[in-house]
């Protein structure tokens, strides 16, 4: 009897477990997405010199995230732009509220061309 007790309580821990397993991959997947698109997108940018309605999109499109600017928005040729792709997730069990991931980059203009 206590041995059945011990394994139903045990099973209640790794249920837990496997949550916080599961934030925690989802957490790094997320991140490692808006890492790979800021390469990109700081390319974009790079090129046209500010954040277009393209780069917008192609934030949104390929990781449902958004994109903003981070400071003055008229650059020249030269100067840093500093920029954040966020995206909001719902944990299943490591914070009750949203949490926001955000990658934070820097680019200057013209550098790619």
């Amino acid at each position: 009897m206590g041995s059945k007790l011990g394994f139903i309580l045990s099973m209640l821990f790794l249920v837990q477990l496997f949550a916080l397993v599961g934030d925690l991959m989802s957490v790094q997947f997320i991140y490692t997405n808006l890492d790979s698109i800021s390469v990109t997108a700081g390319y974009l940018i790079s090129m046209k010199g500010e954040i277009t309605d393209d780069v917008r999109n192609l934030v949104f499109n390929q990781t449902g995230a958004s994109i903003v600017q981070i400071g003055e928005t008229s650059h020249m040729v030269g100067e840093i732009i500093e920029y954040k792709i966020a995206k909001n997730y719902k944990a299943i069990i490591m914070y009750k509220e949203e949490i926001e991931i955000a990658v934070v980059r820097s680019i200057v203009i013209g550098y790619y061309s």
